[in-house]
């Protein structure tokens, strides 16, 4: 009961020489030459030398510390640090320290400036 597909009928005259692609001569040196030349410009370096590559120092600060605070306070906070200019772990550090040496907590003095060496 299954029902036989309907034929293509392609002749056997088809050309289908307009499908291949045609290949163009371009000159792939100064194709290259240019493509590093704006890239360069857009200031992007070559992997090829790795001498030329910019690299950031790794930063020392990879753990996070989430906490909720309330209405207001980020803002506060954020705001010391921007009079500051310093960005957000430097000021959290500097109101840590603040903090162990407010309240004389020598012991923890002492920790901090092994972490923060």
């Amino acid at each position: 009961m299954t029902k036989e597909r309907a034929h293509l009928n392609l002749s056997d005259d088809l050309d289908i020489s307009e499908f291949i692609p045609v290949k163009k001569e371009k000159n792939r040196e100064t194709e290259i030459k240019t493509l590093e030349k704006v890239a360069e410009q857009s200031g992007f370096v070559s992997r090829k030398n790795k001498s030329q590559r910019r690299r950031k120092p790794q930063s020392p600060f990879k753990n996070q510390l989430n906490l909720k605070c309330r209405d207001g306070i980020k803002e506060l906070f954020q705001d010391i640090g921007e009079q500051l200019g310093v960005h957000d772990h430097t000021t959290f550090e500097q109101a840590l320290l603040a903090l162990i040496e407010k309240n004389d907590l020598k012991d923890l003095l002492q920790g901090y400036k092994e972490i923060i060496k």
